[in-house]
């Protein structure tokens, strides 16, 4: 079977969810034995590097996806996002034209609605991943918003949502990651094939180390900083929470680390807050960090890295929205909070608690192992792939 993978941004180096959301369908087709390819756009926000190496070929396309206040105003005519608008691209719809005239695939996979508007008259089966649903991020982001923005924000939200849901229609198959993507798709109205299916790791690429119980254990976060819910999570928790916890626990440190940090968070470096930006091993940093916390009031999908943390046995302080597409249950895999005092008294907890980091390090690493092992789910794709397309792969 040939596949291409459309993506608006490249999938290595793989240094935030989306991009090892990516990498990791790419990884799947390759170990099945398929012959893949991926088409993606090279922006300002996420550059293609030509450098880094590849499962798969790859081809990039630059598209200038920068927002601007001219093209925001002007789409107040318009009826479509304007997300839509932004990533729209000649050049790259004649290089997808020229790429199913060369590689003839069976199957595009299309990770971004964004993207679907790159379908139209290919004649070729499309089945879309649904890691997240885009119009829930912007609304609640918007609503954390000032006017005359939050009207803005509220007006884009309404369209993304039409514009989503609609798009469903142009698939033959969804592969929705969690429960509750596939309930909001089903509410679309979307009647086609769908299978969930989660976002998988190499387990034995992540060592367990069960927790040292050394005393103080460090405190970390990961995770893009140029993402709006991060920046607004990590602002409440640094504002809210870490100053009380501090008087607390004086001699507490918290490591912030992700790519694309803003020069104004810097402002939060204290002897006890470290900012350290880009990291050079993800791995490395969730090793030496027993707790992590995942402050999120924002966004949709499933957070990649918390997979990652449960893989490598850490304890888990997070919010509901951060853990709500996740299989797990609060109190035996992480420790859910919602409230700045909440939150600290539960960080407090585990941070003096040897037995139940201990507890929360075993009790994730099993849950890793048992729904998040790509090993295991490589089978289930393979099956909804025949199913799309009608025929035993």
């Amino acid at each position: 079977m040939r596949l291409v993978q459309l993506s608006p941004k490249p999938p290595y180096p793989p240094h935030d969810g989306g991009a090892i959301g990516n990498a990791y369908f790419l990884e799947l087709w390759k170990a099945a034995g398929w012959e893949a390819c991926a088409l993606v756009m090279d922006t300002y926000k996420h550059p293609y590097d030509p450098s880094y190496p590849t499962p798969v070929p790859l081809k990039a396309v630059s598209v200038n996806t920068r927002p601007s206040w001219w093209g925001a105003f002007l789409n107040l005519f318009s009826t479509e996002p304007y997300h839509v608008m932004r990533f729209r691209s000649k050049a790259y719809r004649e290089s997808l034209l020229a790429l199913i005239r060369e590689f003839q695939p069976d199957l595009i996979q299309v990770e971004s609605p964004y993207l679907t508007q790159y379908l139209d008259k290919l004649g070729i089966p499309a089945v879309y991943r649904l890691h997240n649903i885009e119009w829930q991020i912007w609304e609640r982001h918007a609503q954390k918003q000032h006017q005359p923005f939050k009207a803005y924000l509220c007006l884009q939200a309404r369209r993304i949502q039409r514009y989503e849901a609609k798009s469903l229609l142009d698939y033959m198959g969804l592969l929705p990651i969690s429960e509750k993507e596939a309930e909001w798709a089903h509410r679309a109205g979307y009647k086609g094939l769908m299978e969930i299916f989660p976002f998988g790791i190499d387990i034995e690429s992540y060592p367990y180390e069960e927790a040292t119980c050394e005393a103080p254990p460090k405190i970390g976060f990961i995770g893009g900083l140029d993402w709006l819910p991060n920046q607004e999570g990590l602002v409440w928790f640094l504002e809210e929470v870490w100053p009380h916890f501090k008087r607390r626990h004086p001699t507490a440190t918290l490591s912030i680390a992700g790519r694309n940090c803003p020069r104004w968070f810097y402002r939060y470096a204290d002897a006890n807050t470290h900012i350290l930006g880009q990291v050079p091993d993800a791995k490395a940093f969730l090793r030496d960090h027993e707790i992590l916390i995942v402050p999120l009031f924002s966004g949709s999908g499933v957070r990649i890295k918390l997979i990652e943390a449960f893989a490598m046995g850490r304890a888990i302080v997070a919010t509901s929205i951060a853990a709500e597409s996740l299989v797990c249950t609060p109190g035996e895999h992480l420790l859910i909070a919602d409230t700045a005092y909440g939150f600290m008294d539960l960080l407090s907890t585990v941070y003096v608690d040897e037995n139940l980091r201990r507890s929360l390090s075993r009790a994730a690493r099993r849950l890793a192992e048992k729904h998040y092992d790509r090993r295991v789910l490589l089978p289930q794709l393979k099956a909804f792939y025949a199913r799309v397309l009608g025929r035993q792969l």
